[in-house]
């Protein structure tokens, strides 16, 4: 029985943080104490993935910047009100990499080829399977949404003219 008792201590012991504030910068994982000076964060509604900077001033507030947007720097007294200023104003900007979490790049039914037409100023697609047909986007985000539109368009017409849609349905389903 006394040795269950010393195996519920050494249990409690080891589930509290036994790392006091002045010794974090010592502890096992430093980039997760707040006054770290790089910050990774992730969008919850988007899974937009981010680091946030924040250093120390000689006049006592704090400057944070986004890796991914080095352009964007604000000041402010406090380090998490630079670094919450600092990702809204982030997070306000457009994703280029957005195309890469729409559904229709994640595809395997579908073979969907993008090119930048720098005479056009657009995104263009062609999709590989459906006789290569194509359309555009000012962005690649707007060219997939185009294309998602063209493909249900281009089934409709070929279900009403009673023609062959070149893929199974099975792969149709997905």
């Amino acid at each position: 029985m006394r040795d269950g008792a010393i195996m519920k201590a050494m249990l409690r012991l080891r589930l509290k943080n036994s790392i006091s504030a002045k010794t974090a910068h010592h502890g096992p994982i430093p980039h997760t104490h707040p006054d770290f000076p790089l910050k990774s964060r992730v969008q919850r509604e988007t899974g937009r993935e981010f680091q946030v900077v924040s250093l120390p001033q000689k006049d006592g507030s704090f400057v944070a910047s986004v890796l991914e947007a080095p352009a964007i720097r604000v000041y402010d007294r406090s380090r998490e009100a630079a670094e919450e200023k600092a990702s809204r104003k982030y997070l306000k900007t457009p994703d280029p990499f957005a195309y890469k979490r729409h559904p229709l790049a994640t595809s395997k039914v579908l073979t969907v080829d993008m090119e930048y037409d720098n005479d056009a100023a657009a995104f263009v697609t062609y999709v590989r399977e459906l006789h290569r047909i194509s359309t555009f986007g000012a962005t690649a985000s707007a060219a997939l949404d185009n294309t998602v539109e063209m493909i249900r368009g281009y089934i409709q017409s070929m279900e009403a003219n009673r023609k062959r849609i070149p893929l199974t349905p099975s792969k149709l389903r997905n």
